[in-house]
């Protein structure tokens, strides 16, 4: 493979990434959005209906944008002393942050309506 070659492809798999993340802050919006809006009022087999949908697309987005960028790290041969070598790791463990957080903004959500509900 010539050098523009590798440069094409490289830089294809990183915007394969961004758009896979685009992707993951769309499916992370939407689920906040829901909890925020209907969150204390679903029951508790919808809740799990839309968190299990959530959780099966955002961790598919999440390997997705890992896997694209670890194989542009890989293929345009990105040393461990750059900072492109971690972008990976570092974003990858972010979106997991993000899927955790999204969850726990869920239970607070409907934390907060048993609670009122109970008085």
């Amino acid at each position: 493979m010539t050098e523009f070659e590798t440069a094409e492809l490289t830089f294809s798999l990183v915007g394969y990434g961004m758009t896979a993340m685009a992707l993951y802050f769309t499916v992370v919006s939407g689920y906040l959005i829901v909890a925020y809006l209907v969150g204390e009022q679903l029951s508790k087999s919808q809740m799990i209906i839309v968190s299990s949908l959530f959780s099966v697309f955002a961790f598919s987005l999440v390997f997705g944008s890992y896997s694209f960028f670890a194989e542009a790290n890989r293929v345009g041969s990105v040393t461990a002393s750059s900072v492109e070598y971690w972008l990976a790791a570092v974003i990858g463990l972010a979106e997991l942050a993000g899927i955790i957080s999204a969850f726990k903004f869920m239970f607070d959500i409907r934390k907060k309506a048993a609670a009122v509900h109970s008085d």
